[in-house]
């Protein structure tokens, strides 16, 4: 398939949107407020808080956390970045195109890196990945024209390092990928709201691993977008097969590296980052192969609205977390749940924000953040108020 027959035009007020784009960002979303609400629950602990045994319940959604879920939602909208600078950058990849493409990008991005310190120092959450993107995406724009094959390969890089690398701590800026039972063999973390969570300490390379982690899986998602995989151009066949092969690869490696941790086998190659890439490819393929149908498409349609409205769901699940539900004068006791209660209340958090993004789109165009972002981007007020059907395809 040729590039220009899977880039669609770039429109400088009102880009056309594909609709399967949304629905990866919105399962993703609120898929994220599961791994991060267990940070949430203890931020406001002092070490030695947490729960203090954990239920076979507890067990089981731990694992199938590391299994399924841990750094795979994080790793479809990194891939989804990569998508997203495909499409804002279409009318660039001409040789005429015009430098306002450029210009924008460069804005959108530099303004997300300042929603992102907001989050990180005013709503203090300490594991923010909007400024870890922005960052990332900066770095991103100058590879646009790779072919597919260089950008899968170079997107690869990374993983294939961690394989080889004999000195994983030092460059693991994500704790917990490597196995389901890490939160319940930890202790609570220890406080992290009375100091101001530090973006470049000195002795941690997190952020800067995060960087390049994130880099490398959007050069993923290019490779993805320009193949038409990650937005449904291809058959159900291809679909199924893809997902059950990086389903399989990926299982396979993450069952190694948690067997590892947890001392089943004998400490070796470090498998965990190319586990992680392969299970987000196999949601993409399966969420892809469920939308290639009628039935698939009426059920995952609702999450449309959470993908347009991501910026926003993501605030707000820092917010409700840490000042709402967790805090000192909050309703919920953090250190009393495990695994299973926390995520109990991260369903019910992800369905009422399902509910309002719903609501909320069905007189508005985008979420309230998403708006104030678009208005600074474009220097002036961007008119959301309008119903979304009245809007230009």
């Amino acid at each position: 398939m040729s590039e220009a027959a899977i880039l669609p035009v770039a429109h400088s007020d009102a880009r056309a949107r594909i609709e399967i784009l949304d629905v990866l960002r919105g399962i993703a979303i609120l898929g994220i407020f599961f791994l991060n609400i267990p940070t949430m629950a203890q931020l406001w602990l002092s070490s030695g808080e947490a729960a203090a045994s954990a239920t076979g319940l507890d067990q089981a959604v731990g694992w199938i956390d590391g299994l399924i879920l841990e750094g795979t939602q994080r790793g479809m909208l990194e891939m989804l970045f990569g998508a997203g600078m495909m499409l804002l950058t279409a009318r660039a990849m001409r040789d005429d195109g015009p430098i306002g493409v450029a210009d924008t990008y460069f804005r959108r991005n530099l303004w997300l890196l300042g929603f992102g310190l907001l989050h990180l120092y005013l709503v203090r959450w300490p594991d923010d990945i909007l400024h870890i993107y922005a960052i990332a995406a900066l770095f991103l724009f100058p590879f646009r024209r790779l072919t597919p094959s260089w950008a899968l390969a170079l997107g690869l890089g990374y993983a294939l390092f961690t394989v080889v690398d004999g000195a994983v701590g030092a460059f693991s800026g994500y704790d917990g990928d490597l196995t389901s039972g890490a939160w319940l063999a930890q202790e609570a973390a220890p406080a992290k709201i009375d100091p101001a969570p530090g973006m470049w300490d000195i002795d941690d390379v997190g952020s800067w691993n995060g960087i390049v982690e994130a880099v490398s899986t959007m050069l993923i998602g290019v490779a993805l977008f320009k193949w038409g995989i990650i937005q449904c151009l291809r058959s159900r066949a291809f679909y199924l097969v893809l997902a059950v092969m990086a389903y399989g690869a990926g299982f396979a490696m993450r069952l190694w590296s948690m067997s590892e941790v947890e001392g089943n086998v004998p400490a070796g190659l470090d498998m965990s980052e190319l586990g992680r890439i392969a299970v987000t490819v196999g949601h993409v393929a399966l969420i892809n192969l469920a939308w290639s149908s009628g039935v698939g498409r009426r059920l995952l349609g609702a999450f449309a609205a959470a993908g347009r409205t991501a910026f926003s769901l993501y605030v707000m699940q820092s917010i409700i977390g840490i000042w709402v539900l967790f805090a000192p004068w909050g309703v919920l006791d953090g250190g009393s749940l495990g695994p299973a209660g926390l995520a109990a209340v991260a369903a019910v958090v992800a369905s009422l924000q399902l509910l309002v993004a719903n609501l909320w789109l069905l007189r508005f165009e985008s979420g309230p953040l998403e708006w104030l972002w678009r208005s600074l981007v474009k220097c002036g007020w961007h008119d959301s108020t309008q119903p979304r059907a009245a809007l230009p395809v």
